[in-house]
């Protein structure tokens, strides 16, 4: 089974964290994701992607990353959101 995880741009960090509000952002469901995208929608995150293959360019919501996390541990997953 496939597990995602999510977070949200902090500007003080300099890194994405788990969003305050979503109840879980770590080895979430698919089901359990689309409840978080839910929230932060409500939240007043847009939590878009679009992509437009005429010209290669994504249209994403940067502020919110979502990723899929397989097998990672829920300190790598820390690790790799920080930029």
């Amino acid at each position: 089974m496939s597990a995602y995880s999510v977070g949200t741009w902090d500007t003080d960090k300099q890194a994405y964290t788990p969003q305050v509000g979503v109840e879980k952002s770590f080895n979430l469901t698919l089901r359990e994701l689309r409840h978080a995208i839910g929230r932060l929608r409500k939240l007043g995150y847009s939590a878009h992607r679009r992509g437009n293959i005429k010209d290669g360019h994504d249209d994403n919501d940067f502020y919110v990353l979502i990723e899929r996390i397989d097998g990672k541990s829920e300190q790598e997953i820390i690790e790799g959101w920080k930029r």
